[in-house]
């Protein structure tokens, strides 16, 4: 088995096992249900001949996504920080991961910008998911990361194809298929994608943690 879909199996257990990994999520899902909510309250008419079409209000939606994104990116890196600590042997700690990201706040905030930029093409997707990883796990500074990212991505380039492509695939196939539930679509919708985006944390979290280069051995005692 490839080692980036082994890494996904190693990502599902660690989470079925501290289903405390879950917890950071909430905050983003609740800020994406209750704008999509308020979408359809608010929703906006359209007159056409004989009938009228409501649609749900697309600057609410976006206003929600833009604040589920930025609250996602926190979570995101509390995630990734508590899974270095379990991967560490040790518990995860949602205060504790809280802290670290908030004292890192300066830092993670180019950093989420640099991923936002790498993100905008599909070819530089991996550096975005791997430079966050990147700037929490080894604790670097946003050039530092992204320098780390592109060596990584660019030295386990094909394990690093595998593991993007089973998330697009599987990410386009849950948004596809939930799209097609009347009503309750978009908020099942909603949730599947930020419990697949935790799976799939972890699982690069795994990833990273196997693949990385090890640390140059310690020089040679002097002479005697």
């Amino acid at each position: 088995m490839a080692k980036s879909l082994d890494c996904i199996s190693s990502g599902l257990d660690t989470v079925s096992k501290n289903f405390v990994l879950f917890v950071p999520a909430l905050a983003p899902i609740v800020v994406q249900l209750l704008f999509t909510a308020l979408a359809y309250v608010f929703s906006i008419t359209y007159f056409y001949p004989y009938h009228l079409i409501s649609v749900p209000n697309p600057y609410i939606i976006l206003l929600g996504a833009i604040l589920a994104a930025i609250v996602g990116f926190i979570a995101s890196c509390m995630l990734v920080d508590m899974t270095r600590d379990v991967l560490n042997g040790r518990p995860a700690d949602i205060r504790k991961s809280f802290d670290y990201v908030k004292g890192r706040i300066g830092v993670l905030f180019i950093v989420a910008i640099l991923a936002g930029l790498c993100s905008v093409t599909i070819i530089l997707l991996p550096v975005a998911i791997f430079l966050v990883i990147a700037a929490v796990v080894e604790e670097l500074n946003a050039v530092e990361s992204l320098r780390v990212a592109f060596r990584f991505v660019a030295d386990n380039i094909g394990e690093v194809v595998i593991f993007i492509v089973v998330v697009i695939v599987v990410g386009l196939v849950a948004s596809y298929g939930l799209s097609l539930i009347p009503l309750v679509g978009s908020y099942v919708g909603a949730v599947v994608s930020w419990i697949l985006n935790v799976i799939f944390t972890v699982s690069a979290v795994h990833l990273y943690h196997s693949l990385k280069a090890p640390p140059p051995p310690p020089p040679p005692p002097p002479p005697a």
